[in-house]
């Protein structure tokens, strides 16, 4: 059909204003500012009205009759959502909702649709929760065990009476009993140590793994939770020499204070070296020491292993000889420098000072069998005395020719080597190590009480490992139908927003001189 001229005049018309902003002159309560006209070949024009903020609020496309073909609402905040209403050729209106693809033409389903994912939201909430709750608890109760569990290991400088006290509490020894004693100087006494330490390196390993878990899921590391440091091997060997060493060190002293005669024995003795006087005299700590009618005996135990049941004294000569060569000098150190008139006379009377000191090297055996020492003329010829336990009695009797110390004598050095103790303290070493404690209140219940904590640690990551298997499972389930529900909230706020509709139709379907009017 051929357009009239009216038509045409029209279209011309439209023709020079479409695509352009123009005021918006309408009757509104929307905060409508201007529109934009689009003439669409064939034969409908599209109105485009926003707000002052630029968002299309309403798209409508007319038929040349000035009749509207289409009404389109859209939502104040996302153009995806929309209500559009469509007239056919008979005025018959067809409306329906849209959130993307989606097309809705009842509102009451939207209404449905919303209410049966919150209900299913809550329903998987109350699930997720309980397990939540759970969780949390569990991570509570190992913040609390974290926090009063003590390091494994110290590592400083520790004095030995330090070392072995932390051993001999971890590994339940008591020297004061004879089983202990002989537990302590075997090959493998440190067995309870071991097993803590390879205890604290699953330990280690699983609080790694879980503070990576729960950083990865974002949930927060446990703040007190941290690893422990462990022993190496080496430690663990040092470990066990010197309980083997304090276990012969109580074996000696024992035998010494069988030998029934006046004597005067100190242990752990620490005097000044002579040689070092120039810049700070350092320790020097013996064994023990006695002195005796026959003489000064000074004892340096060694704890050792034996082969086809003997042991080459030769392996150890170097730092031995060493050791007690030390020992002596630092006696004849205190003596000589001493004010005392026993001790000046003594001197005095005595062949030499070298004939009344005796260096004395005891060997223990670290096994129950019984062994030789071979190889021990060398140090023989320095004037040490090697012999195991079983010959110290015989050797305190024995004195050097011109030498009989008298009761007082004895007395004085005894004071003399006690005053000089106080010189220096305990030498401290920094291979030693400190286990849990690093204050010598440590015993056995304290002990008992940082495993318990290791392993309530343990006992709840365990438990959180379980649950979160569980969590994480309900938690993905929950988090979709959430988004289900925060998508038909989105859909139904937005469409309920659409409540000046009806009118709006009326008013434009009414008004069919709506074009002049712009």
């Amino acid at each position: 059909m051929e357009l009239s001229d009216t038509d045409k005049e029209e279209l011309n018309k439209l023709e020079k204003i479409a695509g352009k902003q123009l005021p918006y002159r309408f009757p509104n309560k929307r905060g409508l500012t201007f529109q934009i006209i689009e003439f669409v070949r064939p034969g409908y024009i599209k109105r485009r009205i926003f707000d002052r903020n630029g968002h299309c609020l309403f798209l409508i496309k007319y038929n040349l009759d000035r009749t509207i073909a289409e009404f389109i609402e859209f939502g104040v905040t996302d153009g995806h959502y929309f209500r559009k209403t469509i007239w056919n050729e008979k005025d018959e209106k067809n409306e329906f909702y849209q959130n993307n693809k989606q097309q809705i033409a009842d509102f009451s389903q939207i209404k449905n649709e919303l209410q049966y994912y919150r209900s299913m939201v809550q329903e998987k909430r109350a699930e997720v929760l309980p397990v939540e709750n759970d969780m949390k608890q569990y991570a509570n109760e190992l913040e609390n065990h974290a926090y009063y569990q003590k390091e494994w290991v110290k590592r400083d400088k520790i004095t030995d009476t330090e070392a072995i006290h932390s051993l001999e509490k971890v590994e339940k020894l008591d020297f004061d009993k004879k089983r202990d004693l002989r537990r302590g100087l075997q090959a493998r006494n440190a067995l309870r140590i071991g097993a803590i330490n390879s205890g604290f390196k699953t330990y280690n390993k699983k609080v790694e793994n879980f503070q990576k878990r729960m950083s990865d899921l974002h949930l927060g590391k446990i703040k007190y939770l941290h690893t422990m440091d462990v022993l190496s091997d080496h430690d663990l060997r040092h470990a066990s020499n010197l309980l083997a060493g304090a276990a012969a060190e109580e074996l000696v002293n024992k035998r010494i204070k069988e030998v029934q005669f006046g004597k005067v024995l100190i242990h752990n003795l620490i005097l000044p070296y002579p040689y070092e006087k120039q810049t700070k005299l350092s320790n020097n700590q013996i064994d023990h020491l006695v002195i005796a009618s026959s003489g000064i005996f000074c004892f340096e135990t060694k704890a050792r292993i034996s082969k086809n049941n003997s042991y080459d004294m030769l392996k150890d000569y170097g730092e031995i000889a060493d050791q007690v060569a030390k020992h002596k000098e630092s006696i004849k150190y205190v003596l000589e420098k001493s004010n005392n008139p026993l001790i000046i006379n003594l001197l005095k009377r005595i062949p030499s000072i070298d004939q009344l000191i005796c260096n004395v090297v005891v060997v223990v055996s670290r096994s129950e069998e019984k062994f030789s020492l071979e190889k021990t003329e060398r140090y023989q010829r320095v004037g040490i005395e090697v012999c195991q336990l079983d010959d110290i009695q015989s050797l305190l009797v024995k004195a050097p020719e011109g030498i009989g110390l008298h009761p007082e004598e004895i007395s004085a050095i005894g004071e003399e080597m006690t005053n000089n103790k106080a010189l220096e303290e305990e030498k401290t070493f920094s291979e030693n190590i400190l286990l849990f404690e690093d204050e010598m209140n440590l015993d056995e219940k304290a002990v008992d009480e940082q495993l318990y904590h290791a392993n309530q640690v343990i006992k709840r990551i365990d438990h959180i490992d379980n649950l979160l298997a569980d969590y994480l499972s309900g938690a993905r389930e929950w988090r979709k139908l959430y988004q289900q529900y925060h998508y038909w909230k989105k859909f139904y706020d937005q469409v309920n927003n659409f409540a000046n509709a009806e009118s709006y139709y009326e008013q434009h379907q009414i008004d069919k001189n709506i074009l002049d009017r712009i």
